[in-house]
Formats: structure tokens, C-alpha cells, sequence
């Protein structure tokens, strides 16, 4: 009886608020029995025991005593590992500030609560009186898809979306292929426009992570030529006199392909005005399957057009065209198994 009672307690004192069950009975033998276990709760914090316990499979790290978490309530246990997860840990701030790892639980647990937007139920289009428009993009798509044998129902993840449809890559992968795959917009008036209309893709208000883990950063919204600013801006009133900046929460590209169950992509596009390369550099490529990228490079300078292209040839792929017109300058780089002998050069 007596353990039946510091089970019950344990797990009332130290369950978040909006997981509580009812309480215990308040007695005062029920107090004294759990007086060694509410000591050892005020010594640390429930929510630091937890993540010890998640960090290192220790559960002697957390209050639930191994008398609450052995034969027959192991279930009750998980239940509640996950709501306080869930509930107390899975903040921005939180795996910002500790640089959470691009796989960890409560990165994907985040992305899919907070950031992910289901791909629309309904076909639509800003562009449904153009009907001259079927490819809105300067030709990524035409260069990409001969490489993928023009392939049907693929998946995509464009950086640097837009509105969704304006000199969009994906647009015609979409509408016409059948492609399904995430768009990615950190300027709030083009995510909204995304979601206006009605991309049956995946969209997120995020841009992707310089770093191997989540962060904030400071981002300069201008339409499809927004681009992060710098560091997070703490001070309030800086941020408001600065005219077009946001602070903008920020994920790694393999963060959000596990938030929606995907790390085979067929086409890659990144266009987010000067980031690209720090991007390619924060993805573990060993643990994605991408066919083929187009990649804007601000930079003109055939030293950076250089080291790019080394760079990825190390993560074997090959360069296999140049795009460069007005306002872009975007490099296609495919798997060298999937490379076919094409010429798309268009400078």
C-alpha cells in the first residue's frame, strides 16, 4: 500500500501541470513516505533529471524512483517521458541555446508542432487566369529533370520558395509531374502567399540553419530577395527601427527532412542570397540520398565558383552546368551515378 502511494505521489509531484492526474491522497503517512523522495526532487530540477535521463539513459537521473518504473508500469513511464518532453523541453529557446543535435527528438518535435504546414488539401493557383504559365522558373527545372529521366511523382525541397509560384524551380514539378516536397520561406508576406496558394507541398516559415543545430538569426525580408542579416537582434527596440528585419527561427535541412519522414530527395534548390555554401557545408550528407541541386552563388568570382564545386565534389557529386542570367547565377550539381552527358551551360 505504502508503495502503491509514493508511485502515485512521485509521479503527481513532478508530472507538468497539464498532464496531472488527479492527486494523491494528501495524508500525512502518504507525506512521510515521500518525504526522502520530495527531498531528492528539491535538489535538482524535475526538468534537468529528465533530460539527463533522455541524454544518457539513466534512470536513476530522474525522481521516478525505479519502484515507479519497473514491472507493469514501464508504459505509465513512457507516456509520461514523452508528455514532459514534449511539454517542457521542445522550445525554440531552448534547443537553440543548447545547440540541440539535427536528429534529436525534440528538434523534429518542434518543427512538426510549431512550423510545419501540411501540403493543401485543395489545388489552387495565383496564376489560374495565366494559363500561359506552366514553368514560372528561369529553367532550373528543364536543366534538373532530363537528369532524372523526366521522372513522374519525385520530391523536391526549395530554399528559398517565394510566393510559391513567382520564378518558382518547383512550380512545374508540382502542377504538371506530380512532385510532391517542401517549400522553405523565412520572409513572412511571401510565406503567407505560399500558403495562399495552396502548394500541395509541405511549407515552413523557417530558413535553413548555418550551423549543424537550430538557431535564431536576423533576417532582412524583401521578397524573393530576402536574406539573413546577421545574429539574432535582442534588443526590441533596435529590431523595430530597422526597417524589414525579423528575427527568424532557423533548422537544418536534415532536421526538417526527418520532421516529414523524408531523407531521399530528387531535386534540391537553394536560393537564399549568399548562404548557400555554409548550408551545404551543415548537411551530413552520408545520412541523405539528394540527386540533384541547383545553387545560387552571389558570389561571381570563379575562386568561389571553384571551391563550391570542390567541395561538393568531395560529397560525389559533379558539376554539370551554369546557369547565369539576370538576377541569378545558380550552378546544377548532380550525383555523379545519376550525372548524364548534357550540356546545359547557359552564361
Amino acid at each position: 500500500m505504502g508503495k502503491q502511494r509514493v508511485q502515485c505521489r512521485v509521479e503527481y509531484e513532478t508530472r507538468p501541470t497539464d498532464c496531472r492526474s488527479p492527486p494523491c491522497s494528501q495524508t500525512e503517512d502518504n507525506q512521510a513516505v515521500n518525504a526522502p523522495l520530495l527531498q531528492h526532487r528539491k535538489s535538482a530540477s524535475a526538468e534537468d533529471r529528465y533530460f539527463n535521463l533522455m541524454n544518457n539513459g539513466d534512470a536513476s537521473e530522474i525522481a521516478l524512483t525505479e519502484d515507479y518504473c519497473n514491472e507493469g508500469y514501464t508504459a505509465t513511464c513512457d507516456k509520461f517521458h514523452l508528455n514532459f518532453y514534449n511539454l517542457v523541453r521542445c522550445r525554440a529557446d531552448y534547443v537553440n541555446s543548447h545547440q540541440l543535435q539535427q536528429d534529436h527528438p525534440c528538434v523534429i518535435d518542434i518543427i512538426r508542432r510549431k512550423y510545419l504546414h501540411s501540403p493543401s488539401a485543395v489545388n489552387g493557383s495565383v496564376f489560374v487566369e495565366r494559363t500561359d504559365v506552366i514553368d514560372p522558373s528561369a529553367g532550373q527545372s528543364s536543366i534538373v529533370l532530363p537528369h532524372l529521366n523526366n521522372k513522374t511523382g519525385g520530391f523536391f525541397v526549395e530554399c528559398g520558395a517565394g510566393d510559391g509560384e513567382t520564378l518558382s524551380n518547383t512550380y512545374y514539378m508540382e502542377k504538371q509531374l506530380k512532385w510532391q516536397g517542401v517549400l522553405i520561406e523565412a520572409d513572412r508576406k511571401s510565406f503567407s502567399r505560399i500558403l495562399a496558394s495552396k502548394r500541395q507541398s509541405y511549407a515552413l516559415p523557417v530558413c535553413l540553419s548555418l550551423k549543424p543545430y537550430p538557431t535564431e538569426v536576423s533576417f532582412y525580408e524583401d521578397g524573393i530577395a530576402g536574406e539573413i542579416y546577421g545574429d539574432k537582434i535582442s534588443n526590441l527596440e533596435e529590431i523595430t527601427t530597422i526597417e524589414n528585419i525579423a528575427n527568424v527561427q532557423c533548422f537544418p535541412l536534415y532536421s526538417i527532412l526527418l520532421a516529414v519522414g523524408r531523407t531521399q530527395v530528387d531535386y534540391f534548390s537553394v536560393d537564399v542570397e549568399g548562404s548557400e555554401s555554409q548550408i551545404l557545408m551543415s548537411i551530413p550528407w552520408h545520412k541523405v540520398d539528394i540527386k540533384t541541386l541547383t545553387v545560387e552563388v552571389t558570389s561571381r568570382r570563379q575562386v568561389d565558383v571553384d571551391s563550391l564545386t570542390k567541395y561538393m565534389e568531395k560529397q560525389n557529386y559533379k558539376k554539370v552546368g551554369l546557369m547565369a542570367g539576370l538576377g541569378y547565377y545558380d550552378l546544377i550539381f548532380v550525383q555523379n551515378k545519376e550525372a548524364r552527358h548534357i550540356s546545359f551551360d547557359r552564361t
